[in-house]
């Protein structure tokens, strides 16, 4: 998996980037074991609840939370949990 991880482009303010990386991180807990093609949908739809005062609408923060979506799915599958025990395996 290849995580793409951009800066916020500079017409998305600081809490409207912690917005859509928030929608974005909590996106693998209400849609959990989708891929981010089935999410999307549900996120942009999600997005116009969620975005408060701000005026940009899901193609202009969808970058922003595609990245939190991708980070934090990485990090609840088991393939980067740090803290999983390695098993080693009996020699025969």
């Amino acid at each position: 998996m290849v995580i793409h991880l951009h800066a916020a482009a500079g017409d998305i303010d600081e809490v409207t980037s912690a917005r859509a990386r928030a929608l974005g991180e909590l996106a693998t807990g209400f849609y959990p074991d989708m891929s981010w093609q089935n999410v999307e949908p549900q996120m942009a739809s999600d997005w116009s609840r969620v975005r408060g005062n701000s005026n940009l609408g899901w193609n202009e923060v969808r970058e922003e939370a595609h990245s939190a979506w991708q980070v934090a799915k990485l990090s609840k599958d088991a393939c980067c949990c740090d803290d999983k025990p390695v098993q080693m395996q009996s020699a025969a």
